[in-house]
């Protein structure tokens, strides 16, 4: 009967998969001889003129959208995200312009999507001896508004830190998308794991059941990128500490109706899921441009401003694992871009 269930769950998702595809890219694949990835030490001095806090801490990137301007959202505090520019010629060229302070100098940032309404952050806390979970939208002339619209159960308590990890707004800038890192408390299914789409102008959301592929205890989603208004790339990351290493995927999933309900916190028996497509796997005998490539605790994902790569950034707890953990910024080749 089970099996029977599976089955028919995973044919109806089929059917739906092939009536969504209209606005979808056709297919999703890297350029690993063109691809490249810099280090950035944890005891870099002197990142930013006159700036006293440790850099480190990167939970999200986004592109600003204006020129070759990038933001990064550290999960230090004061509460910060870094403006820097990436230049591309046959390797990455990074460079620090400036770091920008949030009002609100609690939030503990997650992730990050900008767009032309302004940017959106999410912030992971501990309140009232709770871990929480928040989203703010970030006007251009520094306000700070927190997003209210969002299911009520959202706002609760969360699972070991792990709300709302993924920002990505849809290439139409019409949807910010958000994807839980676990699945909350309550929910009686831990490896399928909300993703909710939350209309920018109407402020509705609609929430999506995603069927995590890799079924262990700590792993989760650690970030979304739009590849179009009904299409993502989720990262899936967990650390193995038997084996003391990373594992990272990412995966591409088509966003259908029947897989969606703002009611439940985990489907029922039959309902359809969103199923993701392996599309690239950080593996261990990895290459990136010729040069070996280990991965470490990626947070942050977004796509170049020429969309010619997925870039990568990782969170190195500011050298909690070691003074010398690096952040690492990856830029993978698109294929056919």
């Amino acid at each position: 009967m089970q099996l029977t269930c599976r089955f028919l769950r995973l044919l109806s998702f089929i059917i739906l998969v092939f009536a969504a595809t209209s606005h979808t890219w056709a297919q999703v694949s890297f350029d690993t001889e063109n691809s490249f990835f810099i280090e950035i030490p944890s005891d870099t001095a002197g990142v930013f003129a006159g700036h006293g806090q440790p850099f480190g801490g990167i939970s999200g990137i986004t592109y600003s959208g204006q020129g070759h301007e990038y933001y990064m959202l550290s999960d230090g505090l004061p509460a910060r995200y870094y403006t820097f520019s990436i230049l591309d010629a046959g390797e990455i060229r990074f460079h620090f312009d400036r770091v920008t302070y949030l009002s609100n100098n609690e939030i503990r940032g997650e992730g990050i999507a900008a767009s032309g309404h302004g940017i959106y952050l999410s912030d992971e806390r501990t309140v009232d001896q709770q871990e929480k979970t928040f989203v703010w939208e970030y006007g251009a002339t520094g306000e700070l508004r927190q997003l209210t619209e969002l299911p009520a159960k959202y706002y609760g308590e969360m699972y070991d830190n792990s709300g709302f990890e993924g920002l990505t707004i849809s290439p139409d800038g019409k949807k910010l998308f958000l994807g839980m890192e676990r699945a909350l408390p309550a929910s009686s299914c831990r490896n399928i794991l909300p993703i909710l789409e939350y209309a920018i102008e109407t402020r509705n959301t609609r929430t999506y059941f995603y069927d995590m592929h890799w079924e262990t205890a700590g792993n989760g989603i650690s970030a979304l990128v739009a590849l179009s208004e009904v299409e993502l790339l989720v990262i899936e990351r967990d650390y193995l500490p038997a084996e003391k290493r990373n594992e990272v995927n990412i995966f591409r999933v088509v966003l259908t109706d029947a897989a969606s309900n703002n009611d439940s916190d985990c489907p029922q028996t039959g309902d359809p899921v969103l199923q993701p497509e392996l599309v690239f796997a950080f593996s261990q005998d990895l290459t990136l441009g010729g040069k070996p490539f280990k991965v470490n605790n990626i947070e942050g994902a977004t796509f170049s401003a020429d969309g010619k790569y997925l870039l990568l950034v990782t969170d190195n707890n500011f050298g909690n694992k070691g003074a010398n953990t690096p952040t690492q910024l990856v830029a993978l080749r698109l294929n056919d871009r």
